[in-house]
């Protein structure tokens, strides 16, 4: 068994983003969302200088926090978050198309080694998808 724990987040970007349009058609409550000129401030609300170049929506999909590799590995839960993002695929893959990105971000964490395996069939739904992943790996605690 593999010993790591592991969180996600799914992030869609784009210049005229609408983050209530991602909201109604995915059905997911965002984390954080903003539009393309609003004043950039930090995920606490501190201010920062300049404003927003493109609207961005972020949602952890399932409202889950940190989980352990006994519990669900990552493969599994990206299985999850694919199958319930492929009805809404000409949604996703018009706003790449349209020159945003959609993108699943997986944050892990280990005091060990440990594989992800994502089969070619995994990839092609997720290419369908028009989605790009990205690992983030931290050193465990």
């Amino acid at each position: 068994m593999q010993l790591y724990s592991h969180i996600f987040s799914l992030r869609v970007a784009h210049p005229s983003l609408d983050p209530e349009l991602v909201t109604q058609v995915l059905g997911l409550k965002p984390t954080r969302s903003w539009r393309a000129g609003k004043r950039r401030q930090t995920p606490k609300g501190a201010p920062l200088q300049g404003v927003y170049s493109e609207g961005c929506w972020s949602s952890n999909p399932f409202e889950y926090s940190w989980r352990e590799s006994t519990d669900t590995s990552i493969e599994d839960a990206l299985e999850e978050l694919v199958k319930y993002l492929e009805p809404h695929t000409a949604f996703l893959k018009g706003i790449g198309n349209d020159g945003g990105r959609v993108t699943i971000w997986v944050s892990s964490q280990s005091t060990r080694n440990y594989a992800v395996e994502l089969s070619p069939n995994f990839l092609g739904r997720l290419a369908a998808l028009g989605a790009s992943i990205v690992y983030d790996v931290y050193p465990g605690p």
